[in-house]
């Protein structure tokens, strides 16, 4: 009678113990889905990409290259619904972004290019590397994702630099070789033709 009494009592309280962590779990999780939706609603306010405006022959050069294109269509596709389709999102977005360097149209396949989309595909990296967490660390997401519409615009940028640049220098070549053709093509008046000898020599006698 004594060990049943005891053994009903340890029961209760391994009962009463599992229920309590029952619980604690269940607070835990409610606590993880609460601060997932808060996450959720702050990376969408800001999941806000906008391109700088580009000449047509910048934009030409963008669109053609395949690559690029096809990041900033995914990049533009906001996600919806919860915090799983941006994690999504950004894998895909670091997938894309690493194919980037294949292809480079010969225009812009400059070192300051290259040099661009590094520092473009270290932040998506780091903002798929963030939103992955199991606590979503959101002021520094948020700062990548206002980081990368930088970088995505300063690329932009700078192919619109270049193409600017290659105009410049087909004009200063086009200047230097007008200048070297008007150099052999003196004026047929430039040069007046020396007095005959006898003139010369009657005008020393008078």
């Amino acid at each position: 009678m004594k060990y049943t009494i005891t053994f009903c009592l340890l029961l209760t309280i391994l009962l009463s113990a599992c229920k309590e962590d029952s619980k604690m779990h269940e607070i835990e999780i409610k606590k993880a889905l609460q601060e997932k939706e808060l996450a959720f609603n702050t990376i969408n306010k800001t999941w806000n990409f906008t391109s700088r405006s580009m000449s047509p022959e910048a934009q030409r050069i963008a669109n053609n290259w395949n690559e690029w294109r096809l990041f900033v269509s995914e990049l533009n596709q906001k996600p919806k619904g919860t915090i799983s389709a941006f994690q999504t999102k950004t894998k895909s977005l670091v997938q894309k972004a690493q194919e980037l360097n294949n292809n480079i149209p010969a225009q812009v396949d400059k070192p300051q290019i290259k040099s661009r989309l590094m520092a473009l595909i270290t932040k998506v990296k780091a903002l798929h590397t963030f939103i992955n967490l199991d606590r979503i660390p959101e002021k520094k997401v948020v700062g990548l994702i206002t980081d990368l519409n930088v970088e995505v615009n300063a690329l932009q940028g700078q192919i619109e630099e270049i193409v600017n640049r290659s105009h410049i220098q087909k004009e200063e070549g086009e200047q230097e070789m007008l200048n070297s053709i008007n150099g052999m093509e003196a004026p047929s008046d430039a040069v007046k033709p020396s007095a005959p000898k006898e003139e010369e020599e009657e005008g020393m006698l008078k």
